[in-house]
């Protein structure tokens, strides 16, 4: 039989733990739905001509904070209450996770080379839609990764060719070119038309100007360079989860035991 302290009463140590570990997720799942919320809210004029909410990153934010918020809702309200039957919907909803979590793992192990073509299959897709009125989150969403990243395209700056803006064949001033974005400066970026024309330019022109490097390329490059940081923080998580599954499931049987005493001394 688990230690009490108090046979009258579940762990209180356990019983916090497990409360505060749920409510620091729930802040973060909260701050996650409010910006998915937000988003939508501002361009809800947009979502009646959208067709494809695949690469609209607000519906992401919004299912992501959406399950978070119930994952760890039930968790806080189960603790606080010592309340059996939240406890089990949490503790179910963690393990399916855990389940899901590692068969992703494994499938993505074992399939890295196919689920790296899926992916870059799926940018240059977005990369056609780059300047959509309708996904003007897309066009946002790849500028700031192409900025952040120091890259330019899916495998490398060609990849732009896709675009019927940028194609060499277009009528438009920024044929033969690329986004701002692929500009390697800030100063550079400060001309929003840094990058037009650059496939007119020397291979020694380009790299001078523009990141040569695509963002897949330059991600696959960094997930191997740094597998063990990588391998760390996902182990962390999965102990962090197992843990609160453990707490969960030692608490819950402490409040049972407690009702089985109670009843019994009746």
């Amino acid at each position: 039989m688990a230690s009490y302290g108090d046979e009258r009463t579940p762990s209180k140590f356990i019983k916090y733990i497990l409360f505060f570990v749920n409510m620091l997720f729930w802040f973060l799942s909260v701050i996650i739905l409010a910006i998915g919320i937000y988003v939508m809210v501002e361009k809800r004029e947009l979502y009646g001509k959208l067709t494809d909410l695949y690469y609209d990153p607000a519906v992401i934010f919004v299912v992501l904070g959406g399950l978070m918020f119930i994952v760890t809702f039930t968790g806080c309200l189960g603790a606080l209450r010592e309340n059996t039957c939240l406890l089990c919907v949490n503790v179910a909803i963690i393990v399916a996770l855990l389940i899901l979590e590692i068969a992703c793992g494994i499938f993505g192990f074992i399939n890295s080379v196919k689920v790296e073509q899926t992916v870059d299959a799926k940018l240059r897709n977005a990369i056609m839609f780059y300047r959509d009125p309708t996904k003007q989150d897309l066009h946002f969403i790849i500028d700031t990764a192409q900025i952040e990243l120091g890259c330019c395209g899916s495998k490398s700056y060609i990849d732009w060719e896709a675009n019927i803006y940028f194609n060499c064949s277009s009528p438009s001033v920024s044929a033969c070119g690329v986004p701002f974005s692929c500009c390697s400066t800030e100063e550079l970026r400060e001309n929003r038309q840094c990058g037009y024309g650059i496939e007119k330019l020397s291979f020694e022109e380009r790299a001078d100007r523009i990141s040569m490097q695509g963002c897949l390329t330059k991600t696959m490059d960094f997930l191997k360079n740094n597998l063990a940081l990588i391998g760390g923080l996902s182990f962390a998580i999965l102990v962090l989860q197992i843990l609160t599954v453990c707490l969960a499931m030692v608490l819950r049987s402490q409040i049972l035991q407690v009702k089985e005493i109670s009843e019994n001394t009746k």
